[in-house]
């Protein structure tokens, strides 16, 4: 048995350390983490890590070490000598083929085989194939792809360059198992990223006659999501095996995988997992990013799209993607080209898992999702259960649980916003890595996970009547009656008072300081890290009582006459149905705790977010990057004060090139099924804004009329105003129709200035429905083409109530 100390340049693939994983290649990378975190039938072996060779050659100390690991190989064995470099098998090139690969090697001829191997690192073909792609490729396991191996895949390749990656070599010892049959196994279509199935192909005896085409293979399928197998008969005994393996390897990697197999003796070997270099979703490098790239995908801007309204920095990007991988949603939030997305998908997915049909996950998504288009169905994906209970059960009882007993966490709620300024406050006194690092360990993680455990112990409260009370009390008295129950009753939500507040402070009521303090954090970019919070602008508060003052309204009258309306329609509710009167104020009151609940969740989010943007800015100035700290991800932030050496200028440099163009895109269409290429979509003159769908886009009919949801009840007849940046509000007349993408926080300030609200992107539970039944502004939400179909001055008629949109007149 060989251990760890035996040798300086050779490790059992086994028993390799976790500090060495960056000098023994992406191939031999893929097979540790196999055996070791996956448990999975790899034949075993050794790997010679890439200090061992020089410009093609092995150190002769290598040699030596070879020589001696022979003497302790079976002779009774032959073995494979394969390849393992640093750019080989990675996601952005597979360097397939290109290397030196031996097979059926005796334990006498292993010496001369790595030597053989380590040539063809300096061979011509290599030299081309990386003129070919760039000379930028890495492998599995260490390319920066976030999603390639979970947590582990952005530290572990901070420092590595591309040069080096294209230039070092590891090489693979591994025992050869004589098959019967090998192939190849794809996660998912390497053509449309679909992944219900696993697309499979083989050969009888070696796989690479598979490889080099010298023989035709046979096809087969297995069944991701239920177990079902079609092909060869031959294959079907070890379809089951297989496809475990499989999906075990696209679990832990988190991307479409390209898996070479082998059946011996009976018995299923993985030989080889890597990335599918066509299904790839991130460059951290650059930050290109395309969710529908890496798999077949339902995405919608719903709701998510109110949140963020503009393309994400690469700082918040990388906080996205913990958050996924914190409450175990693969992907749950995606992105495109900056732009988040919300993957309908993975929780459609994760509905079909726990027994509910595609149909009904779909249904129960609508709230969330708005309207499909006929004939569109939900893309279904494997969905691991054991990962998501593994996820929440971190959640619910963390490592680093909070000590804080019940009464000390609702107290902590209470005082968040104060507990947070302290932090502010404590942060800018930080001058040195060493003093970031250590208050982050010893003081704000602490707090962290304190806050969190607090805001969700303390609530007691469910979110789930969100979902349902519109739906049961439609059941009963139809929709109208239920959207008037479900407006004017919920009182004064944290998203009213920035606006609602103002007049609190105009009559006195309310100081300016203690506006601040209650609304100081919120805007329209308030879950972005670099953006600016107003309460770093002095004189925002001014700005926001001017622009108030000059709107002449009394939102606290709107506001009761909301109330009122609320009382007539619940009074006849009761007076109808008599033997619901309890019932309907139990669940008014539930989904009234539950608007709040959410609202003061957010609120209190963006406070945590708002430290940890001070935070981050700190960082940034201690290391001499300022607001550039932002370019870079939440990992690389944390490594400088590490005192770690990161290639921060190029990052930030090709990162800032790619955010900025970005930047300059408008928004995507409100859902997107499959693949979707935006360079492609801007092309096209006749491109929608509602609607794109890889397979059946073409054969949709774009609506002529504006139609969504119901958002508030009313009916107004009036002039359009479509502002799609609220950066030209001012552009708004009093009394406007204001048509645009989306509102969030930041856009109620504009709402007493207009008399309906009409958005591309909503559901009933969109921001701008939410404020707009409170205050009993007429709204439709979740049209899809609303700024589109719609243009300055048309005339049109608003039914909040009915969800549409009338045009009477164009404007000319």
């Amino acid at each position: 048995m060989i251990t760890r100390n035996t040798f300086k340049y050779i490790y059992p693939l086994k028993d390799v350390p976790a500090d060495r994983f960056d000098v023994i290649g992406g191939k031999a990378g893929s097979l540790a983490r196999m055996i070791s975190d996956l448990s999975l039938p790899v034949p075993e072996g050794y790997v010679l890590i890439s200090d061992a060779c020089v410009n093609g050659e092995v150190r002769e100390e290598a040699l030596a070490e070879i020589s001696d690991l022979t003497t302790r190989l079976s002779p009774n064995h032959t073995y494979a000598v394969r390849s393992s470099a640093l750019c080989e098998d990675g996601s952005e090139a597979s360097f397939a083929g290109q290397f030196e690969t031996l097979t059926r090697v005796r334990v006498e001829d292993i010496c001369s085989a790595v030597m053989k191997v380590a040539e063809s690192a300096a061979s011509e073909r290599v030299e081309g194939y990386t003129r070919h792609i760039g000379g930028d490729g890495r492998e599995d396991g260490d390319d920066a792809d976030a999603s390639a191996c979970g947590e582990k895949t952005e530290e572990d390749t901070l420092g590595v360059s591309s040069s080096q990656a294209v230039s070092k070599i590891a090489i693979v010892i591994q025992r050869f198992v004589d098959p019967a049959f090998a192939g190849v196994l794809f996660t998912s279509d390497i053509i449309t990223g679909k992944d219900d199935c696993l697309i499979g192909n083989f050969v009888r005896g070696e796989g690479e006659k598979l490889v080099s085409g010298i023989e035709n293979a046979e096809a087969f399928r297995i069944g991701a999501i239920r177990r079902s197998y079609e092909g060869p008969s031959e294959m079907k005994p070890y379809a089951g095996k297989l496809g475990k393996y499989c999906k075990q390897i696209r679990r832990y990697y988190g991307v479409p995988m390209d898996i070479e197999w082998a059946v011996s003796k009976k018995k299923v070997y993985i030989l080889q997992a890597r990335p599918i270099t066509t299904l790839r979703r991130l460059n951290l490098d650059t930050y290109e990013v395309n969710g529908t790239f890496s798999g077949y995908k339902m995405l919608t801007r719903t709701n998510v799209g109110e949140i963020f309204q503009k393309p994400v920095t690469p700082m918040t990007f990388s906080a996205l993607e913990k958050i996924n991988t914190l409450i175990g949603l693969p992907d749950w939030l995606d992105n495109i080209d900056g732009q988040p997305y919300m993957n309908i998908s993975v929780i459609c997915s994760m509905l079909v898992s726990f027994g509910m049909s595609r149909e009904s996950a779909l249904n129960a998504t609508k709230d969330l999702l708005g309207n499909v288009p006929s004939g569109v169905a939900v893309p279904i994906s494997p969905f691991s259960k054991r990962d998501f209970f593994r996820a929440v059960k971190k959640i619910v009882f963390p490592k680093q649980k909070s000590k804080l007993r019940k009464k000390q966490k609702k107290e902590m709620v209470d005082k968040l916003p104060e507990i947070c300024r302290e932090c502010m406050d404590e942060i800018r006194n930080l001058a040195t890595n060493p003093e970031l690092k250590a208050y982050w360990d010893k003081n704000l993680l602490p707090k962290l996970n304190d806050g969190l455990a607090s805001i969700m112990g303390a609530s007691g409260t469910s979110l789930a009547p969100l979902f349902g009370t519109r739906k049961k009390i439609g059941r009963i008295a139809g929709d109208e009656m239920a959207n008037r129950l479900c407006g004017g009753c919920v009182g004064t939500l944290d998203c009213m008072k920035p606006v609602l507040l103002l007049e609190d402070v105009l009559s006195g009521k309310l100081s300016k300081e203690e506006y601040i303090r209650t609304c100081g954090h919120r805007f329209t970019e308030e879950m972005e890290l670099a953006a600016p919070r107003p309460y770093e602008d002095p004189d925002f508060l001014e700005a926001r009582l001017t622009e108030h003052r000059r709107s002449g309204t009394d939102l606290h009258a709107m506001q009761e006459r909301q109330k009122k309306a609320f009382e007539e329609a619940l009074s006849e509710f009761k007076e109808k149905y008599p033997g619901k009167r309890k019932w309907i104020d139990k669940e008014i009151g539930k989904f009234t705790r539950a608007n709040a609940f959410r609202e003061d969740l957010r609120s209190k989010g963006v406070w945590i977010f708002s430290v940890f943007r001070d935070y981050l800015r700190r960082i940034g100035i201690v290391n001499g990057l300022g607001d550039d700290i932002f370019m870079l991800t939440v990992d690389e932030a944390f490594a400088l004060t590490e005192g770690k050496t990161l290639p921060v200028e190029t990052r930030i440099r090709e990162r800032r090139k790619t955010y900025e163009e970005y930047s300059s895109y408008p928004s995507f269409p409100m859902l997107i099924v499959g693949p979707f290429d935006p360079v492609k979509w801007l092309s096209d003159p006749e491109r929608r804004s509602d609607f794109y769908c890889a397979d059946i886009s073409s054969d949709v009919a774009m609506p002529s009329d504006v139609k969504g949801f119901p958002g508030a009840a009313g009916k107004v007849t009036g002039t359009v105003r479509v502002v799609t940046d609220i950066d030209k509000t001012d552009e708004i007349k009093d009394g406007d129709i204001l048509v645009t993408v989306s509102t969030n926080i930041g856009w109620t300030l504009v709402f007493p200035r207009v008399s309906a609200i009409v958005t591309d992107i909503g559901a009933p539970l969109s921001h701008a429905a939410i404020v707009a039944r409170e205050f009993g502004i007429p709204a439709v939400v979740g049209c899809g083409n609303a700024t589109t179909m719609l243009k300055n001055g048309d005339t049109v008629i608003v039914d909040g109530a009915a969800g549409t949109v009338t045009k009477l007149k164009d404007h000319s």
